[in-house]
């Protein structure tokens, strides 16, 4: 990514985001304010509980509702497929329920039927829910690509109680993701990178003033936040660690760009035993690698040690699942890393130099585990 050559600044959100206990239950009402017929797609785990649910809450008025069911990865060739499913039902309000694959697909059909869309989190393990693009994969699982859209989920709708009921690691690995903003979202503003808002643009004083109230979110909530929800609590200050891992987070990578962290992620995952890592986690070991290619402080690089340490955010080569790895299986994911964001760095970044992040990462997090 080559630095950007003029000075005009863009902003891309969700119209409406909404985040609270219970607020499902007002799915109708707000979908009412967008169109009358509503077609949810629901992840599998969901589907059978909340089918009925929905098609109870849409039975009286003037709206129609068709639910279906999303399993597996999204293609091409499934949005077409869901796409054709429903093309006489003509949906004007498109809602996707579940992981990043299910909100994702639901903003590809809404796309082709020009529907507004809504998505509907059932954890904060990332910040998918109110970018304004869906990464597409193959049937075994390999990413092709992404779908840019001219604009961004109309309402993002969090029901925090539901948030509260999944298993711990997807709101820790959310964390992991969220952590990163701040930290990329730096590197983009010193090297004059584009953002991802449309075909791309300077970043806005707004992205880094988020990106920082994420950051202070994670690293002073985070660990009340995770024992609250262990115990089943919706705290305040897990509200605000959701609101930071799917809003903040959201705003400030679709308003700054990807860097070092998620380049590590990307590589990384041709280990084996990384492809069963939740995308967060995968990013958490980045930021490390990130910090220690730019030269960051003792002090900013011991404090998310120390934070890893107590939210169990994987900081070794051990905590990835990564048993008697080579130098030449790390040279690989340096490599296969390269081809992702490192271009946003405000210096050049050779696979040597993350080959070396990579392997110290690892040391300084047996360092900090052992003091």
């Amino acid at each position: 990514m080559s630095m950007i050559e003029h000075t005009t600044r863009a902003f891309g959100s969700p119209s409406r985001y909404i985040q609270g206990r219970y607020e499902l239950n007002h799915l109708k009402e707000y979908t009412d304010a967008y169109g009358k017929r509503v077609l949810i797609l629901v992840d599998y785990f969901f589907y059978e509980e909340y089918k009925v649910k929905f098609e109870d809450m849409y039975r009286e008025g003037e709206s129609g509702v068709t639910v279906l069911e999303f399993s597996g990865e999204i293609t091409a060739d499934k949005i077409e497929q869901i796409a054709e499913s429903v093309k006489e039902f003509q949906p004007n309000v498109v809602a996707g329920m579940g992981g990043g694959k299910t909100m994702d697909t639901a903003k590809a059909v809404a796309d082709i039927f020009k529907a507004a869309t809504v998505i509907i989190p059932t954890t904060a393990s990332t910040d998918a829910p109110v970018i304004g693009l869906s990464v597409i994969y193959t049937d075994s699982g390999e990413h092709v690509g992404a779908r840019h859209y001219v604009k961004n989920p109309d309402l993002v709708l969090l029901d925090t109680d539901i948030i509260c009921k999944a298993p711990i690691r997807f709101l820790v690995a959310g964390m992991g993701d969220a952590l990163a903003t701040f930290i990329e979202t730096r590197a983009n503003l010193e090297s004059h990178s584009p953002n991802y808002v449309w075909k791309g643009y300077c970043s806005t004083i707004a992205v880094k003033a988020i990106a920082e109230a994420c950051h202070k979110t994670i690293l002073t909530k985070g660990i009340s936040a995770k024992l609250a929800a262990e115990n089943g609590l919706c705290t305040i200050d897990v509200e605000d660690v959701i609101e930071a891992n799917a809003l903040l987070s959201g705003l400030g990578v679709q308003n700054s760009s990807c860097a070092g962290a998620h380049s590590i992620a990307e590589g990384i995952t041709i280990l084996p035993p990384c492809t069963k890592l939740l995308h967060g986690e995968v990013v958490a070991f980045g930021i490390l690698v990130q910090l220690i290619i730019e030269g960051r402080s003792e002090e900013e690089i011991e404090e998310i040690y120390d934070f890893y340490k107590a939210v169990k955010l994987p900081a070794t080569f051990e905590d990835l699942g990564i048993k008697d790895v080579t130098k030449e299986e790390i040279m690989s994911v340096a490599e296969e890393s390269l081809k992702s964001y490192w271009d946003v760095e405000p210096f050049p970044v050779s696979a040597q130099m993350i080959y070396d992040g990579i392997v110290m990462a690892d040391r300084l997090g047996t360092y900090y585990k052992a003091i």
